[in-house]
């Protein structure tokens, strides 16, 4: 689906109905890529989103151990991201 659409003077950009039925998330990442603009769709609560993946395999974790493997988790994707570029 393609539409042409435009911003406004305070950058808002205005997505029309069709376009917004057919998106299933309400926040992005507003990412450039080439000679675009990519919008990458989030989780509106990341937090409730991970409790739903692990409730059953935090309860035998401990909190330093979870947040070691998620600096571990960030420092690799960090270090991806800066590989790519």
């Amino acid at each position: 689906m393609e539409k042409i659409i435009s911003f406004d003077r305070q950058g808002r950009i205005y997505l029309p109905e069709e376009l917004r039925r057919y998106l299933v998330f309400k926040t992005f990442i507003a990412k450039i890529k080439d000679r675009g603009l990519y919008l990458e769709p989030i989780e509106e609560d990341p937090l409730e989103e991970l409790s739903k993946l692990g409730r059953g395999k935090l309860k035998v974790k401990s909190i330093a151990q979870i947040k070691k493997e998620a600096r571990e988790e960030v420092k690799e994707y960090a270090q991806k991201k800066i590989r790519r570029y």
